[in-house]
């Protein structure tokens, strides 16, 4: 093969893209939104972790678009008083603007989420000062702030079927990342709660995407850009998308394809990193300029401290982290109330490590592995050092949620993808483990709503399902009954139908590319 053809292979090879995407994403992007929809509508109000602080700093917001210094602002009286009214049925509730009336100013509780920057906040607090929507019932006006999360939610399915059909340049292989989002029911969950962490995640796999495109070699001045736009407000809503810094910095120096020069290398990186901190990772150096941290405490709890003689021990810390941390990555619906079955939390989380460890590093798409990988290992680092110094100066182990780790979550994905193809090379395993993806993760997503509505309604008591549900369409939920029931009613036919063309598809793909000329990725 003459030298030019060699080059223009190579470049046939860098500038592969997926294309349009087929009708099963679409598909499953709407599955997405109206299964976030259930979630907000079948979660108890201030049922799920830390959602009455982050109620509360929106409501705060809503009146005056201020962000106070950390740990100086206080709950709103009237988000205390709603919480008051969480078991009373929807019928009896007070509006937000009469509970803003008759309990003005500010409560007892401290409002930890100054320590965090305000980008979620002003979105959400914009929805709720639109005109009319504090004069409905509050737990509506919740449900307008949970649904933010629900389209913040959609692009999810795109950005992973794009992300890794570009890393593996197999539209197959996307189609199983695409399905793979719904496998982590909490996910949904969190995405549907009044949560900075929703903002947080759709920023973040933005980030992941376009790094994943610069890897592959898409060096474009406007790409390098965009990656650097959306980290930066990336870090204007939560220091959980910090991590992804290491991504932003590492994807172009190892593009493929790139300039093999040092100056050109730094230069590529520079710019993404330039407009970042301009864009919002300003925010950080102004934390360190002003408080001498990353982050400051928006609030400080009290420990009961260790007896004498007592200290920290290395296997309970390690005990308590795998109790917690894979149930709360999985599904511990509500605020770590209803949680998956043990022996499934317990399958998912080992198959998953033992497909990482036997097949990600091996020679092929090793640098990959290696670079994406890089954010993986750096949230893991910052989640154990936290959880462990609280743990070593208070005696109590937290901040064990395995939410904390969605915002690299498509990374998990990419790199199970990239270990799936180095482990399992005949194409018919590839394909029966694609359906078996397709099929099971249909199946966890409905069971695990079922199993949060018995739990959150009927006490998890399987005899009691009707009068659960009687008692969530007739007391709790925000909505009229024909309302509640027509978005689950909707999810459902919308996912099965997702999920079935994306293994049809699948199929297809394969079964029309033959072993000869089939990339080494192909599914």
């Amino acid at each position: 093969m003459s030298a030019a053809t060699t080059s223009r292979a190579s470049l046939r090879q860098r500038s592969w893209s997926p294309g349009r995407a087929p009708w099963s994403i679409w598909i499953l992007t709407v599955a997405m939104a109206l299964l976030c929809g259930t979630w907000a509508l079948l979660t108890p109000q201030f049922l799920s972790p830390d959602e009455s602080a982050h109620f509360s700093t929106s409501v705060r917001v809503s009146e005056g678009f201020t962000w106070p210094e950390p740990g100086a602002a206080r709950f709103p009286a009237a988000v205390e008083a709603a919480q008051a009214e969480r078991r009373t049925p929807h019928d009896q509730r007070s509006t937000l603007a009469r509970l803003m009336a008759t309990q003005p100013g500010n409560g007892e509780r401290v409002d930890q989420m100054t320590q965090h920057p305000p980008l979620y906040y002003l979105l959400t607090g914009g929805a709720l000062a639109v005109p009319g929507v504090k004069d409905l019932v509050w737990d509506q006006s919740m449900m307008i702030t949970r649904l933010l999360g629900a389209l913040l939610a959609a692009p999810l399915v795109w950005l992973s079927w794009n992300a890794i059909a570009t890393l593996t340049r197999s539209r197959a292989m996307g189609l199983v990342g695409a399905v793979a989002v719904f496998a982590v029911p909490q996910l949904s969950q969190t995405m549907a709660a009044v949560t900075n962490d929703s903002l947080a995640v759709l920023m973040a796999w933005t980030v992941t995407w376009l790094a994943i495109k610069v890897l592959r070699g898409d060096r474009r001045l406007t790409t390098l850009i965009a990656l650097g736009l959306v980290f930066g407000a990336g870090c204007l809503v939560k220091g959980t998308v910090v991590p992804l810094g290491l991504l932003v910095a590492l994807a172009p120096w190892f593009s493929e394809g790139g300039a093999t020069s040092w100056t050109r290398r730094l230069r590529d990186s520079a710019i993404p990193l330039v407009v970042a901190f301009a864009a919002g990772g300003w925010w950080w150096a102004r934390n360190l300029l002003l408080y001498r941290t990353l982050q400051p405490h928006g609030f400080i709890a009290e420990s009961k401290g260790w007896e004498e003689g007592a200290g920290p021990n290395l296997s309970e810390y390690i005990d308590e982290v795998w109790r917690v941390t894979p149930t709360t990555f999985w599904g511990w619906f509500g605020r770590v109330n209803v949680p998956l079955s043990n022996i499934l939390v317990d399958t998912l989380t080992v198959s998953c490590l033992l497909l990482l460890a036997i097949g990600l590093f091996r020679k092929q798409m090793r640098t990959l592995a290696l670079v994406l990988s890089a954010p993986v290992a750096a949230t893991a680092l910052l989640f154990i050092r936290t959880s462990w110094s609280t743990y070593a100066e208070g005696g109590t182990v937290r901040g064990l949620h395995g939410r904390y780790f969605f915002t690299v979550l498509l990374l998990l994905i990419a790199l199970a993808a990239i270990a799936a193809s180095n482990v399992i090379r005949d194409r018919s395993a590839r394909v029966a483990l694609a359906m078996v993806v397709c099929a099971g993760t249909a199946m966890l997503t409905l069971a695990a709503l079922a199993i949060a509505g018995l739990g959150f309604y009927a006490d998890s008591d399987l005899s009691a399902w009707l009068e659960g549900l009687k008692l969530w369409l007739d007391s709790y939920s925000p909505l009229p009954r024909w309302a509640t029931l027509a978005v689950p009613a909707a999810t459902v036919p919308f996912l099965v139908l997702g999920t079935a063309l994306a293994a049809r598809t699948i199929l297809h793909e394969n079964s029309a590319t033959s072993p000869q000329t089939a990339p080494a990725v192909r599914v």
